[in-house]
């Protein structure tokens, strides 16, 4: 089943056209991962879809309802949840008080909920009644996910879920998300600039470039690609002369 269908999506900031005819699907229990540079258009994709800025053109649906243009309340009422770039969790409130925001959409109990996020974070659960602004990059990660989780998504997006956190910590997160998928069922569409971890966590992926998508595909695909390799995981090829070869043009193949 497509919880997600996005269709010739065009987002701009003034005059600047920041998404041209962007179209990407994402099914139910899949993670889907969004690979590509800095102001390719991954966070305003993101930022489309969950209602924070209107589309020029194109159409999102969700469950089979269309929601471009909506309010980003109504939006996460039908069952879309974002995590934001950056965290932005409410540092003076405690760690519970940020979790219970993410439910701001439900009415009824919410121990369970909270129960299911602690399971997943038991540090949470240990300094709940902290303040979020005490808590380290890493655990400000983990409760910006808790707090999505809150909404009970149908679909998390999660943006930059490893931005500052070290190799270590971006590995637990990763195996976090994987297991939020793998137990939970939780549909997921991802922002990563680390193109590495990206593509061992997701099924399948789409590269977006200047706002265009260039190239799709399940990951094991796309890591084989010889772009992809090069470009984003690093791979250099040598000429015959041993030399490095730095400035190959991207054929996207």
């Amino acid at each position: 089943m497509t919880v997600l269908s996005v269709r010739n999506l065009e987002t701009f900031y003034g005059a600047i056209m920041a998404l041209r005819g962007v179209s990407i699907d994402v099914e139910q229990g899949e993670i889907v991962t969004i690979l590509g540079a800095n102001g390719a258009g991954k966070t305003t994709l993101m930022k489309t879809i969950a209602g924070l800025m209107d589309p020029e053109k194109g159409q999102i649906t969700f469950m089979g309802d269309a929601i471009a243009g909506l309010d980003p309340d109504r939006v996460v009422s039908k069952g879309i949840s974002l995590v934001p770039e950056g965290r932005e969790v409410f540092p003076y409130l405690s760690i519970e008080e940020n979790l219970k925001l993410g439910a701001f959409t439900r009415r009824g109990d919410l121990s369970n909920d909270l129960d299911l996020v602690y399971t997943y974070f038991p540090i949470l659960k240990e300094r709940r009644r902290q303040a979020a602004g005490f808590l380290s990059g890493g655990q400000q990660q983990m409760l910006a996910i808790g707090r999505g989780l809150m909404a009970e998504p149908k679909l998390m997006m999660l943006d930059e879920p490893s931005l500052g956190l070290s190799p270590l910590l971006t590995q637990e997160i990763f195996g976090i998300i994987a297991r939020l998928n793998a137990e939970e069922g939780v549909t997921m569409l991802l922002v990563e600039q680390n193109a590495h971890i990206a593509l061992e966590t997701a099924h399948r992926g789409y590269v977006l470039e200047m706002g265009r998508i260039v190239m799709t595909g399940p990951c094991e695909q796309l890591k084989a690609s010889d772009d992809i390799q090069e470009f984003y995981l690093g791979r250099t090829e040598e000429t015959e002369r041993g030399q490095k070869r730095w400035k190959r043009r991207k054929t996207w193949r």
